[in-house]
């Protein structure tokens, strides 16, 4: 319940200037002269009784003398004694500056009872400014960056109620740990003892994630330095949702039935079966079909809906569930366009597995080329934009030629190694000077852990796309400026650096069953729509993302929420980077929709998983300042005071007494020694 620590602990050292009285007392001592006079019973007794007084005297100047050097130290030195208050409605606690944090990633937008988890997290948020008085600054702070940037400064509490009001769900919510360290940072610099952070939150184990993982945890401590109270809005309440987790448009050429459409995962969140789940398929703003599921407890399933691309050149949609729980993962929003033929080539002396060889006749219609590094010429790399460079056995001087002429003129490169690169010396140069290693060939099996859902390439997968995959063995590669697309066992399979594509896997059997999933050919369609078109059309992006405007001239971005910012590009590299909500954005030139870019928000918190009690003490563990009270009674155990600036006062005005009383005995003992003296002075 109390804690206690020093401003200035180097000064407890003075401590040890207690002893300095214990030692004059011990080796300095007045002797009185001896003054022989007639013997008197009487006087004896007297002389007794003052030697009594004399002695008490004395050790009460002891103790005097050694406790105002004590209290001036510890005055000194700044003590703070750190206590919980009586009562969470005692306004007179020391001067405090408290940053409220409130959790408004989309899971807080759950509906429990008659409110949602952020309109109690914003009622606790007032509770705790109406507990602060005059003397306190408050902050308030969200998992938004924007409305951060905005309001990252102190007030006084009274002014702060408006601007709890005006939070809202964010589509861009960041994870805890920036956050935190923003907090910190700003509390550090504020000159006053009491600081402390409330994060009311719905405890979603998502949020803690960076401070969960080992690589931020270890180095927690050192970076927080503030007291967190962790303030939940809800006990932990079994909690239902449904999630459209995923939409895409698959092409005619990647369909069996020869008819393009739109495909779909529905999941249902929670422990109790659902019988009727009406999904709406919404294209270019029409509800063009509708379908009813049932799901079981945790069950996910794919729901289909065959188009007809009539005539428009863009078309965007969203696949939609009717949920009043939690709506913002209803939506799932996709767009696609006119589908032009990737233009491939493939460099090689092998011939192409048939693997490799059946998924690229499918997604050009036969249209792909194949050539050798001695035959391949100025044409082929004029008339195409993606050259797949296919188990390589030389690596020749035309070839690099060629290579480098490639990537300098903005067209692609697939590298697919296989174990002839073992012997490939001359390739591995050239690899080396792009700052690409090729280790050893892993032959451990392994699986798919960590898709890159941020890229174009990899957004439309999920997790269980992958589940049945394995990977028999791959290159080991190494690489600071590659983004891996794909990895199994943390060891990447898929490496891009913008038009640059590395594959540790040859596609055969041996290597792997890839080739034997689902996700292989819209793999390789989504390669070929982003590596073979001259322009990308996958235009699909987890929200924040920013996405580039690749023209250059006047134009106008119209937003979801129907804000329309005006655009003035001076090169085709240029990135828009308000893309915090999500849905669809439209570029406009000329009154014309020139691209459609649909957003969409992680579903990381769909699932509604709370953090467990064992992660609760592995962050106790990485964060000691952090503390997780109870939703039921958290006010009794937040606003704890600290009287550091008050306390070196009142020890003062103890010294200040023990010096008045040190004088007093000091004058009261002169005058009993010289009575003494006077008594010792009788003559015979």
């Amino acid at each position: 319940m109390f804690g206690l620590s020093f401003l200035n602990s180097i000064l407890l050292f003075g401590l040890l200037a207690g002893v300095i009285p214990v030692l004059i007392h011990l080796f300095v001592k007045h002797q009185p002269k001896i003054v022989y006079f007639s013997s008197l019973r009487f006087l004896k007794q007297i002389q007794k009784n003052k030697a009594r007084i004399i002695k008490l005297r004395q050790i009460l100047l002891l103790i005097t003398r050694i406790l105002i050097i004590l209290f001036l130290i510890l005055a000194l030195a700044r003590p703070v004694a750190k206590t919980l208050l009586p009562s969470a409605n005692w306004r007179t606690h020391a001067p405090t500056v408290v940053v409220i944090i409130i959790d408004n990633s989309f899971s807080m937008n759950y509906l429990d009872g008659n409110n949602t988890l952020l309109e109690r997290a914003k009622e606790i948020a007032t509770d705790i400014t109406d507990m602060l008085n005059n003397k306190d600054k408050l902050m308030i702070l969200t998992l938004n960056n924007n409305y951060n940037n905005q309001n990252s400064y102190f007030s006084k509490p009274s002014s702060i109620k408006e601007r709890i009001d005006k939070i809202s769900i964010t589509d861009n919510a960041q994870l805890i740990k920036s956050v935190l360290l923003k907090a910190d940072k700003e509390l550090s610099r504020v000159d006053v003892i009491n600081k402390e952070i409330y994060f009311i939150t719905d405890n979603q184990k998502y949020t803690w994630k960076n401070i969960l993982e080992q690589s931020f945890g270890q180095k927690a401590s050192e970076q927080l330095q503030t007291d967190i109270f962790v303030i939940p809005v809800n006990q932990e309440l079994s909690k239902s949702n449904i999630a459209t987790i995923s939409a895409r448009y698959i092409p005619k050429l990647l369909n069996i039935s020869n008819r393009s459409e739109i495909r779909a995962k529905i999941k249902n969140l929670s422990d109790e079966k659902i019988n009727t789940v009406i999904v709406s398929l919404i294209l270019n703003n029409i509800t063009r079909a509708e379908k009813a599921l049932s799901l079981n407890p945790y069950q996910t399933k794919q729901v289909s809906f065959n188009i007809q691309e009539k005539d428009e050149k863009l078309h965007f949609g969203k696949v939609e569930v009717k949920d009043k729980i939690l709506p913002d993962d209803n939506s799932f929003y996709f767009n696609f366009s006119e589908v032009d033929l990737p233009k491939i080539a493939v460099i090689s002396e092998a011939n192409p597995s048939i693997q490799l060889k059946t998924v690229l006749d499918i997604i050009t219609e036969n249209r792909w080329q194949k050539t050798t590094p001695e035959t391949i010429t100025e044409e082929i790399v004029i008339n195409n934009q993606l050259f797949i460079l296919y188990r390589l056995r030389d690596f020749s001087e035309k070839l690099e030629f060629f290579i480098e002429e490639i990537l300098s003129n903005d067209k692609s490169i697939f590298l697919v190694p296989g174990a002839e690169l073992a012997g490939n010396d001359n390739l591995k140069i050239w690899l080396s000077n792009q700052k690409i290693y090729f280790g050893n060939i892993k032959t451990e099996s392994s699986k798919i852990n960590f898709i890159n859902k941020l890229h174009p390439i990899c957004a439309v997968f999920s997790d269980e796309m992958f589940q049945n995959t394995r990977i028999n063995k791959m290159w080991l590669i190494s690489t600071s400026e590659f983004s891996p697309l794909l990895s199994a066992d943390d060891n990447p399979v898929f490496l891009i650096k913008e038009k640059f594509l590395i594959s540790a896997i040859d596609f055969e059997e041996s290597w792997s069953n890839f080739i034997y999933q689902s996700a292989f050919p819209v793999f390789f369609y989504n390669i070929g729509q982003f590596l073979g078109e001259k322009e990308s059309k996958l235009f699909n992006y987890i929200t924040g993302t920013p996405f580039p405007i690749k023209a250059i001239g006047s134009f106008e971005c119209h937003l979801p929420d129907g804000y329309i910012i005006p655009i003035v590009t001076g090169n085709d590299t240029e990135k828009f980077t308000q893309t915090d909500k999500q849905g669809h954005y439209f570029i406009y030139k000329d009154n014309t929709i020139e691209n459609i870019y649909s957003y969409n928000v992680t579903r990381d918190e769909s699932e509604l998983t709370l953090i467990s009690t064992s992660d609760i003490e592995q962050l106790q563990e990485y964060i000691p300042k952090i503390h997780f009270l109870k939703s039921d009674d958290w006010d009794r155990f937040i606003l704890t005071s600290r009287y550091g600036y008050e306390f070196w006062k009142i020890l003062l005005w103890i010294v200040l007494a023990l010096l008045v009383i040190e004088m007093v005995l000091a004058y009261s003992g002169k005058k009993g020694y010289k009575g003494n003296r006077e008594i010792r002075g009788i003559r015979k």
